[in-house]
């Protein structure tokens, strides 16, 4: 964390996918209709079951797919930030007025022209 002026700057952090992904199958539905191109559906239903959690560990280390969710993993973190601020009485005019999240692989981003994720409002 750094400060420039009334913002909090969050950089050096990294999104990265929770893995295994935390899926329930507590109250998975099966269901497999008998047709021509179809042998042995048990042994493709157990087959298909598990290939669910390879796949989805894929999909989520994806660059294409962490890149979808980019903007609410910032909102998140300065969410985060914004609520240990206000437990430590530091969001407010007089301190801290916005937090900007820069990513790590952001290499290019200059923290002072770099948008407030979060500002704190003021009224007119």
């Amino acid at each position: 964390m750094d400060v420039v002026g009334g913002s909090c700057i969050i950089n050096k952090t990294n999104i990265r996918a929770s893995l295994p992904p935390a899926i329930h199958t507590d109250r998975m539905e099966k269901n497999s209709e008998a047709g021509w191109g179809r042998f042995n559906e048990r042994e493709q239903m157990t087959d298909l079951e598990k290939s669910i959690t390879p796949t989805l560990s894929q999909y989520a280390s994806d660059g294409k797919h962490t890149a979808l969710a980019r903007e609410q993993c910032r909102k998140t973190v300065a969410e985060f930030v914004k609520t240990w601020l206000l437990k430590e009485d530091h969001w407010r005019t007089d301190r801290f007025r916005t937090i900007k999240v820069i990513f790590a692989d952001e290499t290019n981003a200059v923290p002072e022209q770099v948008l407030p994720t979060i500002q704190l409002l003021t009224r007119p």
